[in-house]
């Protein structure tokens, strides 16, 4: 391989390089299956032990019971073709335009035995506590919360729920969506039709692999703290340590949110090897999620 065509490969994928090498070699090198803070049965997010064993039409109503608090009230909004609704949340105080805090409830594989604690399990319970947090405040500022059906059937959740509140003038802000929550800091991701760390190929374009396939992606949105100032900004000041991906993308409701001109951003652990193994796995257990990962994402809802 010629120089010219060397540097013509590495200059532009000089950040995915970075990001899809030295992040994922230094997170391999350091996985440990074993949680460092497992997840307490008894603590802020005992949840997790519930819905882990549930199908979803019992996820569902396990959320509406949970969700039956005082100051909280509570939207079903109904997907077309599907027996899931959205449940939208608001506090007898909110004000308009709404800070969104959104997680997908649905499983992907519709079985007691698939757990699907990162995806989405754990960022559920993060907002049933951040929920419940805000509902005994009383007072939760423009904070409102969403969780989603049928995101694992081409989002179609997020999709009813942008319908809804077009049809009923509801003010969004902004939504921050938080899927595959569970080890290391919080990462923002570029949303894209193709998850996986990209890469561009000369006279090609932009590829992304998966750990699975390699496939070409169209329109990749960059995430640029110096292009999205306002909410990613906010975010790093809420959370310095979050970190900021640009070339390692993910797929899911924030796409839908995104296309639809509403200011997003997606938001998953950052350690890549634990996501490699574990999303879309039946290795996706409780017992590999680390309490700490989830107290940031909790931490970003309720203001600690």
């Amino acid at each position: 391989m010629s120089l010219a065509v060397l540097a013509a490969f590495i200059l532009p994928n000089a950040r995915s390089l970075y990001e899809g090498v030295f992040f994922y070699l230094r997170d391999v090198v350091t996985y440990d299956p074993r949680a460092v803070k497992p997840i307490d049965p008894a603590g802020r997010y005992a949840s997790l032990y519930d819905l882990i064993h549930l199908k979803n039409v019992e996820r569902l109503a396990y959320l509406q019971r949970r969700l039956d608090l005082p100051n909280a009230q509570v939207v079903q909004i109904a997907i077309p073709q599907s027996q899931f609704p959205d449940l939208f949340v608001r506090f007898g105080k909110t004000a308009e335009p709404y800070t969104i805090f959104s997680a997908h409830y649905d499983k992907l594989h519709d079985d007691p035995d698939y757990q699907g604690a990162s995806d989405n399990t754990a960022a559920v319970s993060v907002l049933l506590a951040s929920v419940a947090e805000w509902a005994r405040r009383g007072d939760a500022g423009n904070r409102a919360f969403l969780f989603t059906g049928e995101e694992e059937t081409g989002m179609r959740g997020a999709a009813a729920f942008v319908e809804h509140a077009r049809a009923h003038g509801i003010a969004i802000r902004e939504i921050v969506n938080f899927d595959n929550l569970g080890r290391g800091k919080l990462a923002i991701r570029p949303s894209a039709e193709i998850p996986g760390y990209v890469f561009t190929l000369p006279l090609y374009g932009d590829v992304a692999y998966d750990g699975r396939t390699l496939r070409r992606v169209e329109n990749l949105r960059k995430v640029d703290p110096r292009a999205n100032p306002r909410l990613t900004q906010a975010l790093l000041r809420a959370q310095p340590d979050l970190v900021v991906y640009e070339r390692f993308t993910a797929r899911g409701d924030s796409n839908v949110f995104e296309a639809n001109g509403i200011d997003t951003v997606a938001i998953s652990g950052d350690d890549m090897r634990y996501l490699e193994l574990t999303w879309h796995t039946y290795a996706d257990r409780v017992e590999l999620l680390d309490e700490r990962n989830l107290d940031r994402a909790y931490g970003l809802m309720v203001g600690e």
